[in-house]
């Protein structure tokens, strides 16, 4: 009979684990950067206004804390940011990006 945590290590759940999740982040990051000159990424508080939500089967949503920021990425940053962000190891087979309002708090804030 075989423990209960053996059983679920053996599981693959879908979507990214914490190791590719934070690949794709700082892929994410790097992208932006590079794209947006504004600091987009750390406000002057130092809290990060985008952050991965999701990536399954080619799709990786983004959250961004701002609307007008998301729609402003989705409608005119999109295309070049998909090209950037395939040529990132991991990220070759990524069909689209969505960007999508989302509000969190980071640790320690209230």
């Amino acid at each position: 009979m075989q423990r209960l945590g053996s059983i679920l290590a053996q599981l693959r759940l879908p979507g990214p684990g914490p190791v590719e999740l934070r690949l794709l982040e700082s892929a994410l990051e790097a992208a932006l950067s590079a794209k947006v000159p504004v600091k987009f990424q750390q406000s002057a508080a130092g809290r990060a206004n985008a952050r991965v939500a999701s990536y399954r089967r080619g799709r990786l949503v983004v959250e961004v804390k701002s609307a007008a920021r998301a729609f402003e990425l989705q409608a005119f940053a999109r295309p070049a940011l998909v090209e950037r962000l395939k040529r990132q190891p991991g990220l070759e087979q990524l069909a689209e990006v969505v960007f999508r309002n989302g509000s969190w708090r980071a640790n320690g804030q209230q």
